[in-house]
């Protein structure tokens, strides 16, 4: 659709018609009558899902060389048995060089190698996602790739610039012990929102979120101020993926939540790819603003992070997906897994419908700038990431002329069918911004559209518009002439 707000008059129109412009979006009278058009933009569209793997990664481990209680070795040996795939140690300001580097509890090179290999897994290897740190002298981000360690005085700013110019990537831990997490106002706050969209939109290396992490105590509302990211970021075109992690300071600590890579082959490359594309989803044990897991079997609350009292939850079955796929045309999303008893689909934070596919001309009341799904259960939940979608705006239908008379008008434009198959034009007696009303008296040549029984000395609205397969395609600006006396 042109967004000129007015075009000149061309030869041989009457001097009293007008085109007045584009549309402003209140009305369109065929708004609830015809579906719109979206392009839904899928993360997953690379993905084979019958082929690829999925690989199970933690992008948030402490070790003693910060304040973990396990050395290193310690927590490699303890992913590697609990079926990671991959593992990044991000102790706090302290960047670890690759496992067998680590300076307190190193693995060593042969046992590095054969974790690598898969030796006691069947060949499944797990991969060392090494230069990793978690910058905690400003709010804690963890820096991916990057040989680097910020220095007091820090600022968010000023480290997510600096991993962006040494080309690495990075994602924002724990937004809930900033805004406040015991609360959900914070995650609603227009100056929290604010604060994170401004450096997600100036850094577009910091690739996302997390939105769940440890045991769901401080992330508890991330996933609601990730909604309200998302509403700002992505009308204009930015992405902000949701990551799950375990942060685990303990080998009791691990297992609760995850990340499912969706990659060809397991490596650096394809980890960071995943990462920077969104080929991923999120999986927890918990989830407290669901109910999920929120208290211990006796009845107590559950606690903030793992422990010895928790590892049952590691027993327990959660949500898997095991394809997504997108219809353009239809304009649906559908979602399919395991282990889990209901799909939600949520847009702009709400829950929208259920069920395994949407058809987003359903809920086109609701639906504005994303929708992504949730898969949950008594025992988990997987999220998938944002789906963004635009409206596929109609072509323009440029009128050669309008002439009126005393009760009708001739609206010439290039037809595509002189018999007017397709075609339906749109009038308003009460201006550009009025209500517009399919008109019926209408005769079609080759042309364009002649309008019968109009008033005499009356002003009109119209503009016409194309239907295909109930979708306006193409249509006209809104044009205005006034009929003879």
């Amino acid at each position: 659709m042109k967004k000129n707000v007015l075009k000149k008059v061309s030869a041989g129109l009457l001097a009293a018609a007008i085109i007045t412009g584009s549309f402003p979006a209140n009305v369109f009278a065929e708004k609830g009558s015809y579906e719109l058009d979206y392009i839904i933009n899928n993360p997953y569209e690379t993905v084979d899902w019958k082929n690829q793997h999925q690989y199970k990664a933690d992008f948030h481990a402490h070790s003693k060389n910060s304040d973990g209680g396990n050395y290193t070795y310690e927590m490699v040996e303890d992913h590697y048995k609990k079926g990671y795939d991959i593992l990044a140690m991000t102790d706090h300001n302290y960047t670890t060089k690759g496992w067998e580097n680590a300076g307190e509890g190193s693995v060593s090179p042969e046992r590095k190698a054969e974790i690598e290999s898969g030796v006691g897994r069947n060949g499944r290897g797990m991969l060392d996602f090494s230069y990793s740190n978690e910058q905690s002298r400003t709010d804690h981000i963890n820096t991916f790739l990057t040989d680097w360690n910020n220095s007091s005085p820090a600022s968010m700013e000023n480290t997510l610039r600096e991993i962006e110019e040494r080309g690495g990537i990075s994602h924002i831990n724990h937004m809930g012990r900033y805004t406040g997490y015991k609360t959900s106002d914070p995650a609603n706050d227009p100056s929290q929102i604010s604060k994170y969209v401004n450096l997600l939109d100036t850094f577009r290396s910091c690739v996302g979120v997390e939105i769940i992490n440890k045991i769901d105590n401080e992330s508890r509302y991330d996933r609601i101020l990730w909604d309200n990211i998302l509403q700002k970021t992505l009308p204009e075109g930015r992405q902000v993926w949701g990551f799950a992690n375990d942060d685990t300071h303990s080998l009791n600590a691990t297992g609760y939540s995850f990340n499912m890579m969706l990659m060809p082959e397991l490596s650096i490359d394809a980890t960071r790819n995943a990462m920077e594309k969104g080929t991923f989803y999120s999986v927890s044990r918990v989830s407290r603003v669901d109910g999920i897991n929120s208290t211990l079997p006796n009845g107590n609350p559950m606690p903030g992070s793992g422990n010895s009292s928790t590892t049952y939850l590691l027993d327990q079955a959660t949500p898997s997906i095991s394809n997504i796929s997108v219809d353009q045309k239809e304009n649906s999303l559908s979602v399919e897994g395991k282990d889990y008893t209901t799909v939600e689909w949520i847009a702009d934070g709400k829950v929208i419908a259920t069920g395994n596919t949407i058809d987003l001309n359903d809920y086109e009341d609701q639906v504005n700038s994303y929708v992504r799904a949730q898969l949950k259960s008594e025992t988990g939940i997987a999220f998938t990431q944002p789906f963004s979608l635009t409206i596929q705006e109609p072509e323009e239908i440029d009128v050669k002329q309008i002439e009126s008379k005393k009760n009708q008008a001739n609206i010439n434009f290039d037809i595509l069918s002189p018999n007017g198959k397709g075609y339906a034009v749109f009038l308003s007696e009460t201006g550009e911004t009025g209500s517009f009303e399919k008109y019926n008296k209408v005769n079609y040549n080759r042309k364009g559209a002649h309008i019968k029984g109009l008033a005499k000395g009356k002003t009109y609205y119209v503009y016409i518009a194309f239907v295909e397969d109930n979708v306006i395609t193409e249509k006209t600006d809104i044009v205005s002439f006034t009929t003879g006396r």
